[in-house]
């Protein structure tokens, strides 16, 4: 899978990206429905869940016989605290956490 953040997000936050199908955020002045607190999530759970059954299938019916590799591309995004402050320092680290967990 290339990438799942960038479609969950892409498609359903209005606010983060918004621009790719199908388009669904909670801004109304963007989207005429959606969820941006929740759809993104739903669709990230979705994906991976995609991801993994495609997975199992590759590695139990066709790596055998083709010896190939499967994986998943995750986009990254680094955050540096804006200035030295314990605020600036503990967001930056939440934005972290947030993105990798």
């Amino acid at each position: 899978m290339n990438e799942p953040f960038i479609f969950a997000n892409g498609g359903y936050d209005g606010e983060l990206l918004g621009n790719m199908a199908p388009g669904r955020c909670s801004s109304r002045e963007k989207c005429f429905e959606g969820n941006s607190s929740t759809e993104p999530y739903i669709v990230a759970h979705h994906l991976l869940l995609c991801h993994a059954a495609t997975v199992k299938l590759y590695k139990e019916k066709y790596q055998p016989l083709q010896t190939g590799e499967i994986g998943i591309t995750l986009v990254t995004h680094w955050m540096e605290p804006y200035s030295s402050s314990r605020l600036d320092v503990e967001a930056a680290q939440q934005a972290l956490d947030f993105m990798y967990g």
